[in-house]
C-alpha cells in the first residue's frame, strides 16, 4: 500500500538529515523524494530505475547559465554599457566574445533588461527608431 505524501517527505528528510552541505541536502532531498514517489509501494527502489528515455534537465545556477540574456548581463558587469551602445554595437561584441547571436534574438533580452531597470533604452539623436542601452 502506498505511504501518504507527508510519510514520503519525512521519509525524504530523515535521509538526508546527516548531510551538512545545505544545497547537497536540498539535491539530495529532491533526488529521494522523487525516488519514492516514483515507487509504486512508496519505499526507495532496492534496484536501479529503468529509464523510460526522458532526460532530466539539469537547472543552471546563474552562474552557469548561458543565452542572449547571460552574455549581455556579463558585459554589463564588464562595464560595456557605460557608453551607450545600440543593439548592432551589442552584436559585435558579442561576436567578439565568441557568441554568434542573430540582432533580432538580441531585441527581446535587450527589452527584459531594460524593463528590469538592468539597462536604460534611450532614442538615439537621429530621426531613425534608433535605440541606445547604457548603465543608469
Amino acid at each position: 500500500m502506498p505511504k501518504s505524501y507527508p510519510d514520503l517527505v519525512k521519509q525524504a528528510e530523515s535521509a538526508v538529515a546527516s548531510v551538512k552541505d545545505p544545497e547537497l541536502r536540498r539535491a539530495a532531498f529532491e533526488k529521494i523524494l522523487d525516488d519514492l514517489l516514483s515507487s509504486p509501494s512508496g519505499d526507495l527502489p532496492s534496484r536501479k530505475p529503468v529509464r523510460t528515455g526522458k532526460r532530466r534537465v539539469k537547472k543552471q545556477t546563474s552562474a552557469e547559465q548561458r543565452g542572449p540574456r547571460a552574455y549581455i548581463c556579463e558585459m554589463k558587469e564588464d562595464g560595456f554599457f557605460a557608453e551607450p551602445k545600440t543593439i548592432s554595437e551589442v552584436k559585435a561584441e558579442l561576436a567578439n566574445r565568441g557568441h554568434h547571436i542573430p540582432l533580432t534574438s538580441l531585441s527581446g533580452p535587450l527589452q527584459k533588461l531594460c524593463q528590469a531597470k538592468e539597462l536604460r533604452r534611450q532614442k538615439a539623436g537621429d530621426k531613425k527608431k534608433t535605440f541606445v542601452y547604457s548603465n543608469w
